[in-house]
């Protein structure tokens, strides 16, 4: 098993996964830079992120962010290795 992360936006209305957005793997270290995830070792899953975190992860990767609808995570999936991008 592989894993790979996502930039993923769930609606502030419903909480429920709206938007997914794959990170490259050579940009995942990156994207967990970003997000600072070793500062809070207490989550080991869905990190969430702040409205800076969030844009600077879709600038790098070239994807639409909204800000105002969405609440934005960088999650981490398990995927078998034959899927991976």
């Amino acid at each position: 098993m592989a894993r790979i992360y996502k930039l993923v936006g769930y609606d502030r209305q419903t909480e429920l996964l709206a938007v997914e957005h794959v990170i490259p793997e050579a940009l995942t270290e990156r994207a967990k830079a970003i997000a600072e995830i070793w500062a809070r070792p207490e989550i080991v899953g869905d990190w969430p992120l702040s409205g800076d975190q969030a844009s600077s992860i879709a600038a790098m990767i070239g994807v639409p962010l909204d800000l105002v609808r969405y609440d934005w995570f960088l999650e981490p999936y398990e995927i078998e290795d034959r899927l991976r991008a």
